[in-house]
């Protein structure tokens, strides 16, 4: 008889987890108003020198095109340069709350998503478990009234099948995946890549949660990024 290769390998990672020493355990969620302030304290941390430089050009012409309006004021080119000027600072000032305005735009329309995370002392794994049930629906009870007005004989079915529940893993390797950790007013955030953003709500974790998580990722990515 042949051995279950495949139950023997479960269990050795079942032993290998298990021996894994946890730094901490918790779930979690986000309100859109603690992802604008994560993606602020994001954007003060790692802001581009692109945006700084984008200011500095724009007020130099505007500057330039000033002088030059003093001593040539019947030019209308100059005006119309001046107006393109100032149109692009302010663009330039209001591109990031802009893209915040984006991002929680298309978060609110998405279904609503819970999250577990568990930070090892070599890793960190984070399950999003995206929910497929919850009642959306002024739409939904419109359709059925709709259906019960054009057959009305046929018995109303009280029963609605559940779907389950979306679950995603993802898991980053200290040392091996670009990590930064940050802190806002409200949340404690994990950055991958300087891209990505992990938020985790102050209000879902106790003190000691909070103490252990920026303990523990403070040294951790100090030690990695010496």
């Amino acid at each position: 008889m042949l051995p279950d290769l495949k139950a023997e390998e479960l269990a050795n990672k079942e032993k290998k987890k298990k021996n894994q020493k946890i730094i901490a355990d918790f779930s979690y969620d986000n309100t859109l108003e603690e992802t604008d302030d994560a993606m602020k304290t994001f954007q003060k941390r790692f802001s581009s020198k692109r945006g700084k430089l984008s200011v500095i050009a724009y007020s130099l012409l505007a500057a330039a095109a000033i002088t030059a309006i003093v001593f040539n004021p019947t030019q209308i080119v100059l005006y119309i340069s001046l107006a393109f000027c100032i149109f692009g600072i302010v663009y330039t000032l209001t591109d990031k709350k802009r893209m915040r305005s984006r991002v929680l735009d298309t978060l609110s329309k998405m279904k609503p998503e819970d999250y577990h995370c568990t930070i090892y002392d070599n890793k960190i794994e984070i399950e999003t478990i995206i929910r497929q049930n919850e009642d959306n629906s002024d739409k939904e009870k419109t359709v059925s009234a709709e259906k019960d007005a054009e057959n009305p004989d046929i018995p109303e079915n009280t029963e609605t099948a559940e779907k389950p529940d979306e679950q995603i893993k993802s898991v980053f390797k200290f040392g091996e995946d670009m990590l930064d950790f940050i802190e806002s007013e409200r949340s404690l955030l994990l950055v991958l890549a300087r891209r990505q953003i992990y938020c985790f709500p102050k209000r879902c974790l106790s003190d000691e949660q909070q103490n252990a998580v920026r303990d523990f990722l403070t040294k951790k990515l100090a030690e990695i990024n010496y």
